[in-house]
């Protein structure tokens, strides 16, 4: 549970890990470096498709542009932003459930809306990487992979590149008591870890770094949520289902790879589809 979702067992609903792996095509599939879910990273990270796909789309995507309050009625919404107000007949909000918080929605939206993004809070977690000239761990036979419960690194990864050039490890590190410690703190922490998993080698990295998620503005905490006990049997029926002219994406929506970019992209077709249908029957 602290690497899918950054949330201790007992803060997980046993319904949202069975529901999650399903959609995943099975645990083996989720976790798995050859053939599943963990086997692929993208040459300077996942934003450059976000990146490129704006680029081709032109002024018709405002970057930087923080929204602040929807303003709807059964056959029309306002987005205000940083960038200005759009208006359109349907709107899609593909964020994390609980982030539909920090948005002004104006009517609002049934109370029980409000209570399913309170209890579908995303999960902690931060991202430690090392990199050494090489991936010396090979050498051993070792994979890279490794699972710990000394913490703060609990499962590890080798992230490095397919062809040539420097080794590096990634590790899933708990957050707590750690994202508040000074940078060279947090690095000796990882680095013992490290150490104590693939031998004094991994003591000398060229660099490092952390992504600690609770920082971040607009994804803070972990990758998805962390759904607690009695969520799915009180609110899931609410998940995606449309408030008027509002449609519901993200990954936490979708119903095969939740959790993943996969999922988001499926999230994303089927919301669009709603409002395809829904444009053309009015």
């Amino acid at each position: 549970s602290r690497v899918t979702w950054g949330a201790e067992p007992d803060g997980v609903s046993m319904l949202h890990a069975v529901r999650y792996v399903k959609t995943s095509g099975g645990l083996d599939r989720m976790l798995a470096t050859v053939g599943g879910a963990q086997q692929d990273h993208f040459v300077e990270g996942t934003h450059q498709m976000s990146v490129r796909m704006a680029e081709e789309l032109g002024d018709r995507v405002r970057l930087g542009a923080v929204v602040s309050r929807i303003e709807w009625s059964e056959d029309a919404v306002a987005v205000t932003s940083s960038a200005g107000v759009v208006e359109a007949r349907r709107a899609i909000v593909a964020i994390a459930p609980m982030q539909r918080l920090d948005i002004d929605i104006a009517p609002a939206p049934p109370i029980e809306y409000q209570q399913l993004a309170q209890r579908w809070p995303l999960g902690a977690l931060t991202k430690s990487y090392a990199a050494y000239p090489t991936p010396f761990w090979r050498a051993e036979g070792l994979s890279g992979q490794a699972l710990s419960d000394q913490g703060p690194v609990f499962i590890t990864f080798d992230v490095s590149p397919a062809t040539g050039g420097p080794g590096i490890l990634l590790g899933f590190t708990d957050p707590r008591g750690f994202d508040c410690l000074p940078d060279e703190q947090r690095r000796e922490q990882v680095l013992q870890c490290f150490t104590a998993l693939f031998g004094e080698q991994a003591a000398e990295p060229i660099d490092y770094l952390d992504q600690r998620w609770g920082a971040e503005s607009f994804a803070p905490g972990g990758p998805t949520a962390a759904v607690p006990p009695g969520s799915w049997t009180e609110f899931g029926r609410l998940l995606r289902t449309p408030v008027g002219p509002l449609h519901w994406a993200g990954t936490e929506t979708a119903d095969e790879w939740t959790g993943f970019m996969d999922g988001a992209v499926r999230s994303g077709q089927r919301a669009a589809g709603e409002v395809s249908r829904a444009l053309t029957a009015t």
